[in-house]
This record gives C-alpha cells, structure tokens and sequence, in this order.
C-alpha cells in the first residue's frame, strides 16, 4: 500500500497559518491525484538524440520513466496551485493603498467590482487587483478591458481578461503617472467580436 506522506513532515510549524491552509489544500489534492502514470509503451519508441543522453549513466528507458514523471508531476502541481488558489490568497497578495468601486452600468445593471491598488515599486510600477463579479461571459472572441479615462473617456488599456458569469479576480500592473488621468478613472469594457473600440462600458467608478 502506497505511505501518504505527512503533512506536518513535509510542511513543519514554521509557515503562517493562511500560507499553512493554502498548501494543506494542495497537499490534499495531491494525495488524492496519486502517483503519475507510467510511461506508455508508445513513448518508448520515440528517438532521443545522442547528445542528450551523453553525460547521464542512466539507462535510456530510466531516464525517460523519470522524464515522464517529472512532468506529469509538475502538471499535477500547477492544476493543485491554480484551484488552491481562491480569492482569500489572491487578495492577500497585495497590499492596498487605495481602493476604487466600481459599478454596473445600462450593458451590465448587476456587475459590481473593486479595484485595489498597491503602493509603487522602485521602478515606478504599482500593482493592482480587480474583483468582479456579475460580468456575463461574452461570445467567442470577445473579452474585457480595464482602462484608465481622462475625460470620462477610456484613453490607456491597463490589461484584458476573460470572465465565465461568477466571481473574477484578476491581477494587473502598470506604470501610468495617476495625475494625468481622471480621479478614481477606471473602467471596465466589454470588447465583443469585430468590436474592440473601448466604447462599451460595463463597469464605472461609484459617484463621488
């Protein structure tokens, strides 16, 4: 029978108690995915070149077993992280030094959404993260953009994404000097097949 490892083994008492539920999560997921397959028979026939197997001594078909597991293992990985990874660790990866909400227009009357904004690197670059929900997913093709407005007009895209009808959070960044632009100027647009022109707003800052 296969020994699950313990998790207490692996992790130890030292990580902080969110970052310990975060990967208690992965850990259980893991365990539950089990060990990757074994190589198919297919994979055996494939040609490796000469040069890569020249400075291992392992046996080609060991190395290939071993390849095999390394990625899967990884896949494996990436999936666990990714679904690990839900809005409380998400929000908890930037510290706001402001915060913008935003509201459904006419296109969009049940969209809600807040933009947080993290205080400036060193190199000028601030990091943003936008919660929504109630965007409805768009037909193939279409996406979403935040834009920053002067005017009241959208003027400089920020970042694009796409939304499935639920809760969407998304992690943004830029360089933009906030006083050339409206106060609180952030808007989502819907960008729908053969109409990318940012003149479709779904989602404006709260009035004043």
């Amino acid at each position: 029978m296969r020994r699950v490892p313990d998790f207490d083994d692996l992790v130890g008492r030292e990580v902080p108690e969110d970052e310990r539920e975060r990967l208690r999560r992965a850990h259980e997921l893991l365990v539950r995915a089990g060990p990757p397959p074994e190589l198919s028979p297919e994979m055996d026939a494939v040609p490796w070149p000469d040069e890569s197997q020249t400075p291992l001594r392992k046996p080609a078909r060991q190395r290939k077993l071993l390849l095999a597991a390394a990625i899967a293992t990884a896949a494996v990985l990436g999936f666990v992280l990714g679904q690990s990874s839900g809005p409380s660790s998400s929000s908890s990866a930037i510290d706001p030094v402001r915060v913008v909400k935003l509201v459904g227009t006419k296109l969009n009357v049940n969209a809600r959404g807040t933009l947080e904004l993290g205080k400036a690197d060193s190199g000028g670059n601030w990091p943003m993260l936008l919660h929504a929900t109630g965007l409805h997913r768009l037909p193939e093709g279409g996406y979403y953009d935040l834009y920053l407005t002067k005017g009241g007009k959208p003027v400089v895209l920020c970042g694009s994404f796409n939304a499935m009808g639920g809760e969407v959070i998304v992690r943004f960044s830029a360089a933009y000097d906030l006083n050339h632009f409206d106060k609180d100027g952030w808007v989502i647009t819907r960008q729908l097949p053969r109409n990318h022109n940012p003149n479709e707003v779904v989602l404006k800052p709260t009035p004043a």
